[in-house]
């Protein structure tokens, strides 16, 4: 993913980007504010684009903004397949029941872990030393076929792909310090005897993990900019 792929990913989020007075009246979004300011830079994401004037180092506090999720449309879902469905078919559809059950685990992981943090606190109040964070995930896929007619359980390495978005918006300025993005698998990628079973219970497990993965990432980027590291 290079600066031209990710542009239309960051005129998504600075469009909808939030002054702190703005936010407080009614939760509307702020205007636009312009992201040629940000930088490449380098993190435990695979893409980081930060604000070179920003200090980090005097935010104590951070805002966590409702989540976006986009899926990408492979089609209907499926509970069920004969042996007559498409083995070359790697994407399926994700009901609404299982996407609203995604997303509440997906949140769940992400808050509880970013909670975790020693240096800054999470806050449902914004003020002049709060950093704003919007997060997504979009372009998500599920690689978990429907269950095969006649039998019980298949083994897979991934669940499910999706490509992960975090901004971070200064509260005092409305200004975007930061936007971190990569695509990443749910799942071990390894197609041998580790595979998991395609169950609720180690779905939702992978799910929960991956959450928590990508949540400790950026709690540790942030603990690491916050204390001028």
């Amino acid at each position: 993913m290079n600066m031209i792929k990710l542009l239309p990913i960051l005129a998504f989020f600075v469009a909808a980007s939030l002054s702190a007075q703005e936010a407080q009246e009614g939760d509307q979004p702020a205007e636009e504010h312009p992201w040629e300011q940000l930088e490449k830079d380098e993190s435990a994401f695979r893409e980081t684009w930060v604000n070179p004037n920003t200090d980090w180092t005097r935010f104590d506090s951070l805002y966590l903004w409702r989540a976006e999720f986009q899926y990408r449309d492979v089609g209907p879902a499926r509970r069920t397949r004969s042996t007559m469905m498409s083995t070359r078919q790697r994407e399926f559809g994700i009901s609404e029941e299982d996407r609203e059950a995604f997303e509440q685990i997906v949140s769940e992981a992400f808050v509880k872990e970013i909670q975790r943090a020693k240096n800054f606190r999470v806050t449902e109040e914004l003020g002049p030393n709060t950093l704003i964070m919007r997060g997504a995930l979009l372009d998500i896929i599920s690689r978990v076929p429907p269950e095969l007619v006649g039998r019980s359980e298949i083994y897979i390495a991934v669940i499910g792909e999706a490509t992960l978005v975090l901004e971070l918006i200064d509260a005092g300025t409305g200004e975007v310090a930061a936007v971190v993005a990569e695509r990443r698998a749910m799942g071990s990628g390894r197609v041998d005897s580790f595979s998991m079973p395609t169950n609720n219970a180690t779905i939702i497990a992978e799910v929960r993990r991956w959450s928590t993965r990508a949540a400790a990432k950026l709690r540790t980027e942030l603990e690491k900019a916050i204390a001028g590291k």
